[in-house]
């Protein structure tokens, strides 16, 4: 909640202003007088009627009626459309606000767009929450609270102090909300205009930046679907509606999600950034910057904020490498010793038969080997590369999914994690995870002269989630068990033991899959081989 308060006297104004902060309130929208009784039908249509009149709304005020709920009223506007002509919906205001009356005399504005039911029970829910009998609320008390302040304050002040002005800004949002819902309804009427005879339902996705713009528009019948190419003067009409979301306090959509059927039921979806944007529909770094610098945000997601940073992060090509580690030994920089992983040689094993496991009942997830590392993404988008270097080294790195640290240093100013203080210079992008071209590496150890190193930041915290099951022999036995089923975890348990001492054999690994006549234990054998552990 929030508002601003103006006074005409100075000192009168500080005094409310501390009393207001020790109440925690900054606003108040006085609805009704009602003597504790519950609001009618006429009562809920005139309150909307106020509202809509004193604030300028684009909605009418003739004809309205109220449909009763448990808590309170739903007032609209009807609309009378030929339910016969599956196009008459084109006529429809779709997304036109309903107002909920609570019996408390609160008001709420929302879109039709909204599933009915669903804005029911949200209403009546922070109806119930506000514990008060009809007629009375917090608002109330805490206005009359207020009226008996500012009496009091100006009783014997001086001339000067004539009286006191309320903004809402929950009013100034809603009222942002209300338009860029509206604005809605003509993107919707002219994209069906677009479609085929007959067609059933149509999806249109929108990525907007200020300096570019995607758009994908599909329409259905039965199976089949047809592309639609999405004129200008549509695209000026989501741009419209793009500005003026951009002033809610969520700030611009990133894409607009649109699912229309013929009836005119129809879905609208902002997405902020929450998951990465589909292929196709991520634009280029420096769209999002321009589209920042427009529209600056007090939070990124982490992801995107890593990829409009690019590899000027956590970029570290031979020459820039070669200069940090020169840097570092100039001034003494020393990486920290870590004990945390297992050693080398363990964790190897134990990613190998893993890997195994997983390739021989044909699995889409868990770790794989590929000649000279291992790979792993996880089913949350954290993951890891194992790159196996010549002369006993390695160098382990990827990314924890929205780490703290990469939401610290690119939404809370704080530094980036130092990845690679003492780290030395043959650690270059060709051994690191393809995270680091987005700025999204959150840890980055490597093993040299038997141990492992990693900079100075602790980033230990952030390889749980990024490692498949390596840490001990049972955490590897029970992921490879859970993958080769009961009554395997003897067989498990062999292979692991030969295969870190470098002589798991052809007859291990089949021992796995025995119960398992569909599975690939060629893929399987394969795994141990391009680690170099099967004789």
């Amino acid at each position: 909640m929030g508002g601003t308060l103006r006074l005409s006297n100075v000192f009168a104004a500080a005094e409310l202003s501390e009393r207001l902060a020790v109440t925690g309130l900054f606003l108040v929208e006085m609805t009704a007088d009602r003597e504790g009784t519950a609001v009618d039908a006429a009562q809920a249509i005139s309150l909307v009627v106020d509202r809509i009149r004193s604030r300028g709304l684009d909605y009418p005020t003739e004809g309205l009626e109220a449909d009763r709920f448990e808590t309170g009223w739903s007032v609209y506007a009807p609309v009378d459309v030929d339910e016969s002509d599956p196009m008459a919906f084109l006529d429809m205001p779709v997304g036109r606000s309903v107002f909920m009356v609570g019996d408390s005399g609160r008001i709420e504005e929302v879109s039709s767009s909204i599933p009915p039911q669903q804005a029911l029970e949200q209403f009546t829910a922070r109806e119930r929450a506000s514990g008060h009998p009809p007629g009375e609320s917090d608002e109330a008390e805490f206005m009359a609270e207020f009226a008996r302040e500012f009496n009091r304050l100006t009783a014997d002040g001086p001339p000067g102090i004539s009286g006191f002005t309320v903004v809402d800004d929950r009013a100034e949002e809603a009222r942002i909300a209300a338009e860029a819902s509206r604005l809605i309804e003509p993107i919707v009427q002219q994209l069906a205009l677009l479609g085929p005879p007959g067609w059933e339902r149509f999806s249109a996705e929108f990525a907007f930046t200020t300096s570019a713009e995607i758009a994908h528009l599909s329409f259905r019948s039965g199976p089949w679907a047809v592309p639609v190419p999405v004129p200008e003067s549509i695209g000026e009409l989501v741009r419209r509606q793009r500005h003026v979301a951009a002033q809610m306090p969520a700030g611009p959509w990133w894409r607009l999600l649109l699912a229309v059927t013929n009836r005119g039921e129809t879905s609208v979806n902002y997405d902020y950034g929450d998951e990465p944007f589909p292929d196709g529909q991520l634009m280029r770094p420096e769209h999002y910057r321009n589209d920042l610098a427009t529209y600056p945000r007090p939070q990124v997601p982490v992801w995107l904020a890593g990829y409009v940073a690019g590899p000027a992060a956590q970029g570290r090509d031979p020459q820039r490498a070669a200069a940090d580690a020169a840097g570092d030994t100039a001034a003494g920089r020393r990486a920290v010793a870590a004990d945390d992983l297992p050693s080398l040689r363990d964790l190897w094993a134990h990613w190998a038969v893993l890997s195994a496991a997983y390739a021989g009942v044909r699995s889409d997830w868990g770790p794989r080997v590929f000649p000279g590392h291992g790979w792993y993404e996880s089913d949350r988008r954290s993951g890891s590369t194992l790159f196996l270097l010549p002369g006993g080294r390695a160098v382990l790195s990827g990314g924890r999914w929205n780490s703290p640290l990469l939401d610290a240093a690119y939404n809370g100013g704080a530094p980036l994690p130092d990845l690679y203080t003492g780290a030395p210079a043959w650690i270059t992008d060709s051994v690191l995870n393809t995270r680091n071209r987005n700025g999204l590496v959150t840890f980055c150890w490597w093993w040299v002269d038997g141990r492992w190193y990693r900079g100075t930041t602790d980033t230990s915290a952030e390889l749980d989630a990024a490692l498949p099951a390596i840490w001990t022999p049972d955490d590897t036995a029970r992921a490879m068990v859970g993958q080769t089923g009961p009554g395997t975890a003897g067989p498990c348990g062999t292979l692991l033991t030969a295969a870190a001492n470098g002589h798991a054999t052809t007859a291990h690994v089949a021992a796995l899959f025995a119960h398992r006549p569909d599975a690939d234990v060629g893929a399987a054998v394969n795994q141990l081989s391009l680690a170099g552990l099967l004789t």
